[in-house]
């Protein structure tokens, strides 16, 4: 993420050499990488307005490399990654065929090309992580993968880049490969898996320090996420990327640090993108009512309510929370936060003079009961789990609430472990027939992969 450095060795090569055709593509990166790191609906149209000219560039190039048709995939493929972040579906998956049928045109010219492989297994990745509502535009143009495909794919690639002349490559595989990790809930392997692919990328990779913190704070290590936030390099060299403020601030708050507002509140200050700002209004207004200053947290829900876009769920769940009428109740907002952040004896000691019927809401006495199965299931306390999931299904099975169809979708993780096949298939099958409206999207293809893995069995 050296953006300026970057561009100048880029430029050099194109007076070097004005015919070589890698720097199209080069270019192409910083332009890709910018998208996903700013958000700002301004970068994705210079990438956008960008990409005719490169493929036009690259047209006139030497059709006898394995880079012709490569090069022009990876422009699509790129494009495609960030159309789907910003929800243009339809568009994106066009961009994903193009990009398809060019490698798998270059996979049958040049099948011993590396390079090929690390797009081809991405893309079987970007296929399977596509929201279920648009699956059809993927079926109408013919494309078929999943998330194991492409997993299978870039685990073989990492072991082969190394010893090969793309070793180059093995950052940047190694990255797509813990975000597919990462999106495959209920592994209980993801992190030592991604420390295993990315020990290998130097912390002074930005990108790299990224995806190990963000993997860390998804699996219960926060300390270890926070400690390498902190000792991130900071030079005016690397382009800004706030998110690691906002990351750093949800691990600060999950471990109940008290300058946990302070790296919510950069993020706010700098970072002019469309992601997650609801959300962090939303994290500084939980942090003063867990210290029980009302006033401060009544005028950042205030904000929550009118700054930023409900685009990201995270920003919809903002929204939604925001709009309740009385403030979460702080026994399970502890519970909560100690429980994203890993830390389960201290979020099993937040609700131990609770029971249910000390909630008067309807919603909180359901969320009691769904924490404390998500709580003994990372606790390797399986059969309490099961219990209060299935006490969650059956009272929130007609609720608007998510947690009846997460906890479905954790019953159908925990069935698939234990390989009861038919238990899991109606435990994930169950997750569409709920009426939750909140985190949807996500639970239903999370659902409908789970059942395709289990149809195979």
């Amino acid at each position: 993420m050296k953006f300026n450095e970057g561009a100048l060795q880029i430029q050099q090569e194109k007076r070097i050499n004005p015919t070589n055709r890698i720097p199209v593509l080069l270019e192409n990166y910083i332009d890709f990488l910018k998208v996903l790191t700013t958000e700002t609906n301004a970068s994705f149209e210079v990438l956008k307005s960008n990409k005719s000219k490169r493929l036009d560039l690259i047209a006139s190039d030497d059709a006898s490399s394995p880079w012709y048709l490569y090069v022009e995939a990876e422009i699509n493929l790129q494009s495609c990654i960030n159309r789907f972040k910003y929800q243009e579906f339809i568009s994106g998956a066009y961009e994903l065929q193009k990009a398809y049928k060019l490698l798998e045109e270059n996979q049958h010219k040049f099948p011993e090309f590396l390079p090929n492989k690390k797009s081809f297994a991405l893309l079987y990745g970007l296929i399977g992580m596509v929201p279920e509502q648009y699956k059809w535009a993927l079926s109408s143009i013919g494309l078929k993968g999943n998330v194991e495909q492409g997993t299978s794919m870039l685990e073989d690639l990492t072991q082969k880049l190394p010893k090969s002349n793309y070793a180059y490559l093995y950052d940047e595989s190694a990255f797509f490969l813990s975000f597919i990790y990462l999106s495959k809930e209920g592994d209980l392997g993801a992190f030592d898996k991604i420390k295993n692919v990315c020990d290998a990328i130097p912390n002074t990779n930005l990108l790299g320090v990224y995806i190990k913190a963000l993997a860390a704070s998804k699996t219960g290590h926060t300390d270890e996420a926070i400690q390498l936030l902190i000792e991130r390099p900071k030079s005016s060299a690397y382009a800004s990327f706030y998110h690691l403020d906002y990351l750093l601030g949800l691990c600060k708050l999950n471990r109940f640090d008290n300058d946990a507002a302070n790296y919510f509140e950069s993020y706010l200050k700098n970072y002019t993108g469309n992601f997650n700002i609801k959300d962090a209004y939303l994290k500084i207004a939980w942090f003063h009512l867990l210290r029980g200053n009302i006033d401060k947290y009544n005028a950042y829900i205030s904000l929550c309510k009118v700054r930023g876009q409900a685009i990201s769920e995270k920003d919809k769940d903002a929204q939604n929370l925001c709009l309740q009428v009385y403030p979460p109740d702080l026994a399970l907002l502890k519970a909560r936060l100690y429980f994203d952040g890993g830390y389960y004896d201290k979020a099993l000691l937040s609700l131990k003079d609770k029971k249910a019927s000390s909630f008067t809401l309807t919603k909180e006495k359901l969320e009691y009961l769904y924490r404390l199965g998500r709580i003994y299931h990372q606790q390797n306390k399986i059969e309490q789990a099961i219990m209060f999931y299935t006490s969650t299904v059956s009272t929130g099975l007609n609720l608007p609430y998510y947690f009846a169809a997460n906890a479905s979708l954790q019953l159908g993780y925990i069935y698939e472990y234990k390989k009861n096949y038919p238990k899991a298939q109606y435990y994930f099958s169950l997750c569409s027939q709920m009426k939750n409206e909140e985190y949807k999207n996500s639970i239903e293809t999370k659902a409908k992969a789970g059942l395709r893995r289990v149809a195979k069995q």
